[in-house]
């Protein structure tokens, strides 16, 4: 539909736009010590932090996959997600913002900083960087497939899906290299604006041209030709009891809170306990926005289109394009289908550039410095850091441009691998009890639960982490019992947990007493 030197200029003015906000972010801040660069000092203002969470917990599921997803599994799926938005304010409130307390007063860069600084093992550092990674390079290669993907849609075939893969993991590698976390979350603020907004332009485009703008007519068509997508488990009846525990489980932990990057921005990013606050009570509100955005499109799809097969269903937004629009405003389908490519880029680059500047910290800081003991001046640990950002992004690209078959299917991997992790960030910061090699031990008996649920029982894409996380927990318990607490251990960890607590609380006593300020 689209040509390609239409794609070309547009996309051409958005990723310069993006390394133009990369170079101001650079000359302002001027970042100049390595945790600067790659967590921003916990200084990051609440609407810059709430949108650079958004934008990086979504991916291009938004505008492929995710859409035909409502379609296939129906009005209760739908329920299903926003099931697990409401557990976020509850979990946010006893685990990440006690990590974000301890680290402002001890100041961590990786995720596993927070694990061995109360465990005090080495061995279990090499073990969470290993998943961490695990995790990370599945979602940076399926945005860059994604996108080559929604070029190819949108021109009919005719763009070159490597040139457009190399275009986008070269211009995401440079913004991050230039200006670390603060441009990366001044950039997905940004794009996270844009995705959101070109989202529902394409869901209430689609609702008048298809309804005249009325829901009701929509419904009714529903409600006439496949009723089965008000009930549970939809048309498809694809979402099997074992996947309704499983999948919103491993969204409300695996999802909004283990993956590394996100784990970074909830619990090291933020500038203050207000705005801790704020991405607890505001993130929900606007996860549910996106997804009510992406349901309606799935609605509007069956109604239309009833009977698509699941392949169609995956790429409705072009497809209701090509098939509906088109014929009635051609002008529209060609806006809708540029808004379509670039929202699936927009959503896909803020998720990547997240990916690539955590996985560069666990390399350089976890592997290189604390575990090979690579010890360097300030000045050359950022040349390192660059380096190693460029390597990952290069080898992301390589993926990219010869995916495995299954790289959507890694990317729920990638959530399930992290879920057993969970149990030990909960245990650190309320067991004392809990010994180091608990730690190590649940570690080791979840990621290998996951492993076999996916690759020998083959329950992995239903139970998806959950069978993981359980026989963490219970071998967290077990093995804290059956060997000897280290008080030195965690001593200085809830030290600095009280202290913090203490101080913070005392702060919000103050506010209430004198909330103006005088």
């Amino acid at each position: 539909m689209l040509t390609q030197s239409t794609i070309w200029v547009t996309f051409g003015i958005y990723l310069l736009f993006l390394l133009g906000v990369a170079l101001f972010e650079r000359w302002r801040s001027h970042c100049r010590t390595t945790r600067s660069f790659l967590t921003a000092g916990g200084e990051v203002s609440w609407p810059l932090l709430v949108m650079t969470y958004l934008a990086s917990l979504m991916s291009t599921w938004v505008f492929f996959a995710g859409p035909g997803g409502y379609y296939r599994g129906g009005l209760g799926y739908w329920i299903s997600e926003l099931s697990y938005i409401a557990l976020f304010p509850l979990i946010a409130h006893f685990t990440m913002n006690k990590v974000w307390l301890l680290n402002h007063a001890r100041g961590y860069t990786t995720p596993a900083d927070f694990y061995v600084d109360r465990f005090k093992s080495p061995l279990l550092r090499v073990i969470l960087a290993v998943i961490f990674l695990i995790s990370s390079f599945p979602y940076i290669a399926s945005v860059l497939v994604s996108i080559g993907q929604a070029a190819q849609v949108a021109t009919g075939g005719r763009m070159d899906y490597r040139l457009v893969i190399c275009i986008v993991g070269l211009v995401i590698t440079l913004y991050v290299l230039l200006g670390g976390m603060k441009s990366v979350a001044l950039t997905d603020t940004v794009q996270g604006l844009i995705f959101i907004s070109l989202l529902w332009i394409i869901a209430l485009a689609c609702l008048v041209i298809g309804f005249d703008g009325s829901l009701g007519a929509a419904l009714s068509s529903i409600w006439e030709n496949t009723p089965s997508w008000f009930s549970y488990p939809g048309p498809d009846g694809w979402v099997p009891y074992s996947s309704r525990l499983g999948y919103p489980l491993s969204c409300a932990i695996g999802w909004t809170i283990m993956l590394p990057h996100v784990f970074v921005r909830s619990g090291y990013s933020g500038k203050d306990m207000r705005t801790q606050r704020k991405l607890m009570v505001l993130t929900p509100i606007l996860q549910a926005f996106v997804w009510t955005g992406t349901m309606l499109i799935g609605l509007i799809g069956i109604a239309l289109l009833p009977g698509l097969t699941q392949s169609d269903t995956e790429l409705i937004i072009p497809y209701m394009i090509q098939n509906v629009i088109q014929s009635i405003s051609p002008g529209l389908a060609v806006c809708l289908m540029l808004a379509f490519f670039i929202g699936a880029s927009a959503v896909g680059i803020s998720t990547a550039d997240s990916f690539l500047l955590v996985s560069s910290s666990i390399v350089y800081e976890d592997i290189l410095s604390h575990t090979f003991g690579l010890k360097l001046s300030e000045k050359n640990k950022m040349r390192v850091i660059r380096l190693t950002i460029l390597v990952i992004g290069g080898v992301s690209v390589l993926l990219a441009i010869n995916p495995p078959q299954l790289i959507y299917t890694l990317i729920m991997f990638a959530i399930a691998i992290v879920m057993p992790l969970f149990p030990i960030l909960v245990f650190a910061i309320y067991w004392k009890r809990a010994t180091r090699e608990a730690a190590i031990v649940s570690a080791v008996v979840g990621t290998v639960l996951v492993l076999m649920s996916y690759f020998v029982w083959g329950i992995g894409d239903t139970w998806y982490g959950a069978l993981g996380m359980l026989g963490s927990t219970v071998t967290m318990i077990a093995v804290s019992l059956l060997t000897k607490p280290r008080p030195e251990d965690g001593r200085e960890f809830y030290a600095a947990l009280d202290q913090t607590m203490q101080a913070f609380y005392a702060l919000d006593e103050e506010e209430a007493a004198d909330p103006a300020g005088d």
